[in-house]
This record gives C-alpha cells, structure tokens and sequence, in this order.
C-alpha cells in the first residue's frame, strides 16, 4: 500500500468526519474492506483500494456541484455522506483472488449481491452501521446510476418519482459518479500508465 494508500487513507477519514461518522462507522468500514476492496472488477480503479479513491473522487466532485449550483441538502454534511457511501455495497461485491506472486496486485471475482441495486444495498450497509440518511441522501444513494439502473436496479416510475421529490440531489450525485468515474479516474489510469 506504501506512502500513497496513507495520504488516501487521511483523505478519505476527513471526508468521513465532514459527513458526520465517527470512528466507530470507520472502524466498522475497515472491517468490511472498505479501504481495499476495488472500486470495479475490470472498469474504473479496479484495484486494491479503488472503492475508497472512487468515494473521495465522488465527494469531491458532490461538494463542488453542491457549491456551484447551490443544491439544497437536509443537512450540510450530506454530499460528504452520500459522496463517501454512495457504493459500500463494493466492500460485498469482490472477493480478491491472490496469485502466486506475494506483492501482485489480486485479480477481483465478483459476488452478486443478496438484493438487488446496489445503491439500495449500499442504503441497508448503512443502516447496518447505524448511519441515519435523510430522505434525499437514500434517494440519492440509491438512484446515483441514473438511466443506466432503469430496469437493472429498478423501474422508470421509481427513478422519475425519485427525480421528482429530489432531483437536483439524485442528479448532482449522478453526474458526480460518472464525471469521478468517466473523467477523474481515466486520467488517473493514463497518468500510471505513462509513468
């Protein structure tokens, strides 16, 4: 892990205490691999440590939109909240499959969760944690895959009803995700790939 994991590490519990957990839930998140597990199998950060680079990337790209849009939250601290634990159901998906090499990076096997949509699933994490979410961090927890959930994760009637009652925070968060993963993230990927 070395140098680079800590300073994510230090990054990522900031971010935690921005959105209002305590050491506890950071305790608990470490149990569960949330500071290991990847962030994909074969996409965006699928490595060892990805899920928590994706997080950070997320919430940072939540707080500025929040920022530069003024979105209105239930609470100041919820673009950290929904940023930081928008995919804790990743820490369930993958399983690391070691090779023979001791310092090779694992290969990642995925592991359907029990329930479907893991913005939902990521929604009952947390509650398992004891984190309370407002109405519009769920909704924006749960629906932040956007149209590519519609009729995987769940119907056209529930995304539209969640875009009506929250929709500039389902759509923030969203774009968030997708602008972290899309753009942050491949030149994260370019720049190792040069190096």
């Amino acid at each position: 892990m070395g140098e680079c994991f800590l300073t994510v590490k230090g990054k990522a519990e900031i971010y935690l205490e921005h959105a209002g957990l305590n050491t506890d839930v950071e305790n608990w998140l470490e149990r569960i691999g949330y500071f290991d597990a990847p962030a994909s199998k074969g996409h965006h950060l699928a490595k060892r440590g990805g899920l928590v680079m994706h997080s950070i990337n997320v919430t940072r790209r939540l707080v500025e939109l929040t920022e530069t849009l003024g979105v209105k939250w239930s609470r100041k601290e919820s673009p950290y909240t929904v940023g930081m634990l928008h995919d804790l159901v990743k820490c369930r998906c993958y399983c690391a499959i070691h090779g023979e090499a001791k310092d090779a990076e694992p290969k990642w096997e995925y592991v359907q969760p029990l329930y479907p949509g893991h913005g939902a699933c990521s929604v009952m994490i947390a509650t398992e944690l004891g984190i309370s979410l407002y109405p519009d961090e769920i909704a924006a927890i749960t629906y932040h895959m956007g149209m590519y959930g519609v009729g995987r994760e769940y119907t056209d009637k529930e995304f539209d009803n969640a875009l009506r009652l929250h929709g500039p925070q389902v759509l923030t968060t969203i774009y968030a995700d997708w602008w972290a993963a899309r753009v942050d993230e491949e030149s994260e990927v370019a720049d190792e790939v040069d190096e």
